[in-house]
């Protein structure tokens, strides 16, 4: 036994929701860009976290 607590690994994963980017494009009904606004499910960092084990 070595005593060890088992080590949670951590994965980054790009955010499905900006794609990676950290933030999103608001569109209007032709395409055009509007606005970007920080993503809200990573909160701008691009990736989201995942913890396994």
């Amino acid at each position: 036994m070595s005593g060890n607590k088992s080590e949670k690994k951590v994965k980054h994963k790009s955010c499905y929701q900006c794609e990676g980017k950290g933030y999103i494009e608001i569109r209007d009904c032709a395409g055009e860009i509007q606005r970007t606004e920080t993503c809200s499910f990573c909160e701008g960092k691009g990736y989201r976290i995942s913890r396994t084990g």
